[in-house]
């Protein structure tokens, strides 16, 4: 065997000693900017001894994946800080996570936030104790041994389900926890950390198992991103759309109807525009409405696979002409019994075979906006951004194999109309593959996979993919927004399927007279209403465009003098179709101005004597300019010049 290896950096290759170290060979790069290594595409400590040839490049700090490093040793780091300060907690495990870490205890009783600076204090010790970290490799039942002395029964578990032979164990000072790493080489390089919050969690998310300490954190390479993240976390808390939903009188929610908002008329104003638009663009792409029920047999669902693949996300009811009276859930229990609508596709088949289809009749293009619920786990449920009865800007197009890339042209246009208007500029795509679970067959899967890309290439979008994770009948587009806190929401999607199409026995006939199956395209461009308006809120802080804003003017009197002429500018407003109100309370400026702002009314229409001799108004916006005093007839212009989309 060769005492040497061959080490290829930056396109240079040099011969060193078996068992050289990776940080040996990435001289010239500072300590404070190296936190890990990419050999042969794997990142690893650099602390790993190079047994063989490799390709070495370096990890630095600031780098999507030496983020997910210090990250993860800041988990650890967390970890013994915890075991530190409270003997006898349990660890079981702490991945990180977007922007973060959570660490998994099991403690005598159940941590608050109230400790999370103490354990902070406790960290920043142990990074000024600079100690090492280090990695060894034990067989698979030492490492059971270890732990068990230890007491640490959820590791024990862990360890036993791991099929390897040996595991590694990661130690720093006298604290050590099984873990695949990497992790940085000592406690020093972990400076600009900070714990967030405090949750309860099931042992392996299953609400069976005992009820753990869940503590959140984020870390970062230098103080600067921290305190930017924090103040982009705060910034966040006040936008929570829940909080500026309550404030702006939009909607509740009531554990009478738990994952169910109940929109009030200000909501009801922003959903109906935004459902009123996409009909616009409806009628320009060619599309037609349909209504289908919301209570199908669930004979329909096995039909379409969401028996097999979705059942547990359903809500299923009893035959109300059976006997029993029972809901079976079982994988033959569609011989009996409804389900509510979890989405509109199989629905839709019907609409289709409602008439014999000829290939002069496609591309087939019906869109829906009726209710559908799925069965989301409680702990799930988060405002309006995990719901269970939800409304979609749902829509599939029936076409044949020669149109699917101009129908997904299409719809990459209107996805870039609708995003336009609303004010998302930065829009990102990715195609999902095919999943492990899925209906059709390997080539099936590669054959739509291609289509959906060529179609992105064809319109010069270029994309990422997302390995495994189309839906279980066929493969997707997936269209990501940031907004204005620089969060990613997934909104859009765009799905080609062939299965359905099978499964429902559909066909037209073609130009020789013979019968073809169509391809059916499943998409949204909004989703769900309910989360749309839960991320557009957010991104605009309530500040909605004005032909969204639920309350668009609001007329201000100065005194009782002017009520009968502040009445007639609102109503005059009303008749020209702006949704206008009028605050004629006997309440100082002040204190009105504030409500309107708090209810993001883009004009405040001010009205005095002098206004009310002149029968003009004053102008104040809702970010606090004022607006020179004009004709109560060119106030009208100015306001029916804001733009609304087409």
């Amino acid at each position: 065997m060769s005492s040497e290896v061959t080490v290829t950096l930056s396109g240079e290759s040099r011969v060193v000693p078996v068992g050289t170290i990776v940080r040996e060979v990435l001289d010239g790069i500072p300590s404070r900017d190296l936190v890990a290594a990419r050999v042969n595409g794997k990142v690893v400590d650099l602390t790993r001894k190079l047994e063989h040839d490799a390709s070495v490049e370096p990890v630095l700090a600031e780098s999507p994946e030496g983020l997910e490093v210090i990250r993860h040793s800041t988990a650890h780091l967390m970890a013994m800080a915890v075991q530190s300060l409270y003997p006898g907690t349990q660890v079981t495990i702490g991945p990180v996570i977007e922007d973060g870490f959570f660490y998994d205890f099991a403690p005598a009783a159940p941590f608050t936030v109230e400790d999370l600076p103490k354990i902070e204090a406790k960290m920043r010790e142990l990074v000024k104790a600079d100690h090492k970290i280090q990695r060894t490799e034990v067989s698979r039942e030492d490492a059971i041994r270890k732990f068990s002395a230890m007491g640490e029964k959820y590791k024990v578990e862990i360890i036993q389900g791991i099929e390897d032979d040996h595991v590694s164990i990661y130690s720093q000072g006298d604290w050590m926890d099984l873990c695949r790493g990497p992790h940085v080489p000592s406690t020093r390089y972990l400076k600009a950390f900070k714990l967030t919050s405090v949750a309860g969690a099931y042992w392996r998310g299953d609400e069976h198992n005992a009820m753990l300490s869940r503590i959140y954190g984020t870390a970062f390479a230098g103080k600067e991103a921290l305190e930017e993240h924090l103040k982009l976390v705060e910034l966040a808390r006040q936008r929570d759309h829940r909080k500026l939903g309550r404030e702006m009188g939009l909607y509740i929610f009531d554990p009478i109807s738990p994952g169910s908002p109940f929109y009030l008329p200000k909501g009801v104003i922003i959903f109906n525009a935004l459902v009123d638009y996409m009909r616009r663009l409806y009628r320009r792409y060619g599309y037609d409405e349909v209504v289908t029920p919301l209570l199908f047999k669930n004979e329909l669902w096995n039909s379409s696979g969401h028996w097999e693949n979705f059942r547990e996300n359903m809500f299923l009811s009893p035959d109300p002409d059976s006997v029993t009276n029972t809901i079976d859930t079982g994988p033959d229990g569609w011989h009996h019994g409804y389900g509510l609508k979890p989405m509109n596709c199989p629905g839709h088949t019907f609409v289709y075979r409602a008439e014999k289809r000829s290939y002069r009749d496609l591309p087939l293009r019906i869109a829906e906006f009726s209710r559908l619920h799925r069965a989301e786990r409680s702990g799930t449920l988060h405002g309006l951004m995990r719901v269970r009865a939800m409304s979609q800007d749902d829509a599939h197009i029936f076409c044949r194999e020669d149109q699917i890339e101009d129908e997904i042209a299409l719809n990459l246009q209107m996805v870039r109309d609708v995003y336009g208007a609303l004010g998302f500029e930065r829009v990102e795509f990715k195609l999902a593959t095919m999943p492990e679970h899925h209906l059709g067959t390997a080539e099936q899967w590669q054959m739509t996979e291609a289509k959906l890309g060529n179609a992105m290439k064809r319109n010069e979008i270029s994309y990422e993919i997302n390995p495994k994770e189309g839906a279980f009948y066929g493969p997707k587009i997936e269209i990501y927004v940031s907004d204005a806190l620089k969060r990613k929401w997934q909104v859009a999607t765009i799905q080609l399927d062939s299965n359905m199409p099978e499964r429902f026995d559909l066909s037209y006939t073609n130009s020789a007279g013979a019968e073809e199956r169509p391809v059916m395209i499943h998409r949204a461009i909004l989703g769900s209403l309910e989360r749309f308006i839960g991320v557009l809120i957010e991104h605009t802080g309530g500040v909605l465009p004005f032909w969204l804003a639920p309350e668009q003017v609001r007329v201000l009197s100065l005194s009782e003098k002017v009520e009968t002429y502040a009445n007639e500018v609102t109503g005059l407003l009303r008749r020209e179709g702006l949704r206008a109100h009028g605050d004629i309370r006997n309440e100082k400026l002040g204190f009105k101005v504030r409500e309107a702002e708090l209810a993001k009314v883009p004009y405040m229409i001010v009205v005095g004597e002098r206004e009310a001799a002149d029968r003009s108004v004053s102008i104040r916006l809702l970010r606090g300019e004022k607006i020179n005093a004009m004709p109560l007839a060119a106030l009208v212009e100015l306001l029916k010049k804001e733009p609304i989309p087409a």
